[in-house]
């Protein structure tokens, strides 16, 4: 069984930070404008550093749903 510390670490490490959940979503269009569409993406509440961090939506919940950053 994982250690809740292992767990923290491994939560949020190799991602990126945003300090509201305005600045994933401009992360987000930005990332479609420079690498074009990479998925369904959203941003997160991350419950251990009080930030946000993008992710792509579960398998069963992306299937057959638009999303409003797809350009």
């Amino acid at each position: 069984m994982a250690s809740k510390r292992r767990i923290r670490r491994n939560s949020c490490t190799g991602k990126r930070r945003y300090e509201s959940a305005s600045q994933a979503r401009a992360a987000i269009s930005g990332l479609f404008r420079r690498k074009g569409f990479q998925g369904y993406l959203q941003a997160y509440p991350c419950r251990f550093c009080a930030g946000y961090h993008l992710g792509h939506l579960p398998k069963e919940k992306s299937c057959g749903r638009t999303h409003r950053y797809r350009h």
